[in-house]
Parts: C-alpha cells; structure tokens; sequence
C-alpha cells in the first residue's frame, strides 16, 4: 500500500437546528490514482488495492488541542482507530519501502492533555490481505462534523502496515477488543447527540469528490422514491448482530435492446461494506457475469478483472432487490462497475494479460469473485444506493441515489425509527459517467439463507412502507463464532 494523496472538501459542520440531533459529515475520496510503487515481484493485490477510485475518509480531531486526522469509513468495522505518530511505518523507511509509502494522518498522544492510556486493553486487527494494525486502546475526545464526543475509547496503532486509521462505524458487539465497549455508534446516543443508534450514508457518483455521512438523520434530497426498510441478519445461534449483513434475493442485468440476463434468483446473504470498494459475489455467479460480459479474470495475478472500455457506453444497468419482489430494488449503471482506471497504470508497467481482443480500450470491472463465503456489496454497488442503518431496530432501509444532489432536506431519526418518507419526486437518469477481523481468534464463518416469499407477495404487489418491511422469512445460520469476522476491509482500497 502506498502514500494516498490530499483529500478535498473532507469534513463538515452541523448546520441543522438545535432541534435536531443530526450531526453531518462529508466524506471525500482521493482525487487522483497514487503513483505506482516499483517492485520486484509481479504486481500483485497492491495495485487492485489503488484503482477503484480509493477509499471514503472523514476528516476528524482527535485530543486537547485537536489533532485533525483522516479516517476510512467503514460499516464493516466497528473500531475508531488512529496511527501513533511514532508507529514503525511512519518511521521506518525499509517499512515503507515494502508497504508502498508512509504514513499520512498521525496522532500524538503526547501533546493531548485529555489523552489516558489503557494499557490493560491492547489493539490488534487483522484484515483478509494479510494487512494489521497492533497497539494499544485509550480514551479521548473526537470531534466528527463539529460535534464533540467524549472519552471515546479507540485504538492507537504503534505497529501498521496500513497507512491510515479508520473510522468503524459498524455494531460495538465486533470491536477488536477481547471485551465489547461502547463505539462512537452508542456514545453519539448515550451522550444525547443523535437521537437514536442510526445513520445514513450517501457515496454520490464515482465521478464525484464527495459525500456525505448523517448520523442521526436522513436526507430526503439525496434518494429517489421512498425508502424499504429490509432487516438485519443476526448470528442464528446467539441472536446478536455483528455485521449489516441482509438479504440479496435477485440481480438481473439489463441490456439496452430490453433482454436481461437473470444472475441471481436464490435469497443469499450479502453485507453492506463502505469499506470495500469492489462487490464480492461468489465465484460461480461472478464468473456468469465475466461471461456475459467477456469479461477477464486476472486476479490470481495482477489482482484485477479486466473489461472491455466500451461497456462504458452500452447503456447496461445492474438492478439488485432485496427481501423479495416488494423489497428496495437498486440500479446500478453499468458506468459505476466498469472503471475507466487502467490507462495511467499502462504506461507505468501494469502487465496486460496478452491476448485479451479489447486490449487498446481496457477498463477494470468493479465487481470480483469471493472464494471466502463472505460476500460484500462494497463502493461499485453502494454509489447507486441510498442507505440508512438503523442498529437500534435491526433493520437497513434503502432507496435509489439521487446522484450529484446539490440540495439538502434533513430529517431527524427518532426512537419512532426511520422516518417513512418519501425522496426526490422523479426518477434517476443514469448519467454515463477495512474490516477487520477480531485480533485474537478470528475465525471466517460460513452463513446460509433460506427464505420462504409471502404468498401475498405476488408480481404485481406494491411496494411496502417501512412499518412493514418485505416479507421474508431469512435466517443467517453461522457455522463458527458467529458474523464477528465478516467485514471486509482486507479487500478494502487503501
């Protein structure tokens, strides 16, 4: 992994009324690839790990004074996590030279008068890439959004091969810690910030800087239609939740000449991963949509799967339903999983598999195989979404993104739940345009669905409010410990 470069218009303040206890975030992205690092051996999952556009990050303060940070945000975590300033990959050049770069947001225990150590409480994650991050826990102030939190518990990280910290969002039941603490989730609650353990995220288009994250609030202006609420699978064997993982029941693909092409039909479970930049489907229906698609997987190699440029003007979209027929239905325009991100890389040495007939006109495809049992909607597919997660009743709502919105009308989620309302009144016009696993004794589980449709649940029914979610029947069975290591920051863009 390597230096990433400066982020714009990341950050933001909480302009609503007292009244509401929203507090708002803009999330930015890195605004150009990262140059590539030079090595020995074939470029490998490294390079994948810098063309998707890069990760989502939230400018944060950490301390007295405040030291300003940087941070992914992550739902598939659940831990707030900085670098020590003095960490081994901020200081050690053969380090760097190894991992792609230094380090590029610090924090300085040293010069916070309200940092405390814990040093009974140490830090250790580890990500699917083989990435970590070691240290120890403390507590101190953060601000997000101009909103202070207090004596939030987070780790710093002494020993990393990441180059930047991260800010979980997810349930506090998968912090990294051996014991569960209250997250940034539940203190923005306890201390009386945000009215319930809610939020929402809007990505906005690949083309685009920024986003934004609500917590607390939703923001009508910002998705299409209303929003479907859909629930939360939990661990079947404990009944406790760990992860935003919910029901895909059906993908087609859609060409424009008005075929389709069915690629999923059976309920899977699926996780909602701002963390990972790509979608991870299993490999029997990704390899559906490679041939569909002419599509070429190189990923044992280079890390990427390759596509021909011109799906760029093909017109294709992705419709992904969840919880049955009446469930939010999201489409995904096809310029949102073929990223034209290769070209720069070309010229720098990226070794193009030989043979492949749109060799002149290559794009990387955002949509990969999991082998792991673990299937993520990441970035590719979270951009075409608005999603609001609601850990309080368990239940995920969505809606169609309203792309490029440059209006703003912000709802206060109450304890009543996600407000039932409806976005902006026409429809989209597609324009063509890290998590982790627990530190000690993670182990990936294998999860099934089965699902059984309302027999009311017809073609022709209607789409259903959110104080009555679609209806199916899902149950996530874990065959280990649980959901507690299904996040997918190992697959996740530094």
């Amino acid at each position: 992994m390597r230096v990433l470069p400066a982020l714009i218009a990341v950050g933001g303040t909480a302009s609503f009324a007292a009244a509401q206890r929203v507090i708002s975030m803009g999330i930015g992205k890195t605004k150009r690839l990262p140059p590539l690092h030079k090595r020995a051996d074939p470029i490998l999952q490294e390079l994948h790990n810098n063309l998707t556009g890069g990760g989502y990050y939230a400018e944060v303060s950490v301390g007295t004074p405040p030291q300003t940070v940087r941070l992914v945000v992550d739902t598939g975590s659940s831990d707030v996590w900085v670098l020590d300033s003095n960490a081994d990959l901020c200081t050690s050049r053969s380090m760097q030279e190894v991992h792609g770069g230094g380090c590029i947001a610090t924090f300085d225990p040293s010069e916070s008068s309200t940092y405390t150590a814990l040093s009974d409480a140490p830090f250790q994650i580890a990500y699917l890439d083989g990435s970590s991050a070691n240290g120890t826990y403390f507590q101190d102030h953060i601000n997000i959004g101009g909103t202070e939190i207090e004596s939030l518990q987070m780790g710093l990280a002494e020993e990393a091969t990441i180059n930047s910290g991260l800010l979980g969002i997810g349930y506090s039941t998968n912090v990294a810690a051996r014991d569960p603490y209250p997250n940034i989730i539940d203190l923005l609650e306890e201390q009386g910030l945000i009215a319930i353990r809610a939020y929402s995220l809007w990505l906005n288009a690949y083309s685009a800087d920024i986003g934004t994250l609500l917590f607390g609030g939703v923001d009508t202006e910002k998705f299409v239609g209303e929003l479907i609420a859909v629930p939360i699978l939990p661990d079947s064997r404990t009944g406790i939740y760990h992860s935003f993982a919910v029901t895909l029941s059906s993908l087609v693909l859609n060409y424009t000449d008005g075929n389709t092409d069915i690629i999923i039909q059976q309920p899977m479970p699926v996780i909602l991963d701002s963390g990972t930049t790509l979608t991870y489907l299993p490999r029997r229906i990704a390899y559906n949509i490679f041939s569909a698609l002419g599509a070429v997987d190189d990923t044992l190699y280079t890390g990427l799967v390759y596509i021909d440029c011109a799906y760029l003007r093909s017109g294709l979209t992705f419709d992904f339903q969840f919880g049955g027929r009446s469930g939010p239905l999201v489409r995904v325009p096809v310029n949102e999983v073929v990223l034209d991100n290769i070209g720069e890389y070309v010229e720098m040495g990226l070794p193009i598999p030989p043979g492949m007939p749109f060799a002149d006109d290559v794009c990387s495809f955002g949509i990969h195989p999991a082998d792991q049992g673990i299937y993520l909607l990441g970035d590719t597919f979270l951009r075409s979404a608005y999603v609001v997660y609601d850990l309080e009743n368990h239940v995920v709502a969505m809606a169609q993104a309203h792309i490029n919105s440059s209006r703003s009308n912000v709802l206060e989620i109450t304890r009543d739940g996600i407000p039932d309302v409806s976005g902006f009144a026409s429809q989209v016009t597609a324009e063509q345009t890290a998590t982790g696993l627990p530190g000690p004794g993670g182990i990936l589980p294998t999860i099934t669905v089965t699902a059984s449709p309302d027999p009311n649940d017809g073609e022709n029914a209607g789409s259903k409010t959110l104080t009555a979610p679609p209806a199916w029947e899902v149950a996530a069975v874990a065959a280990v410990a649980g959901l507690s290591g299904l996040m997918g920051v190992g697959l996740f863009v530094l």
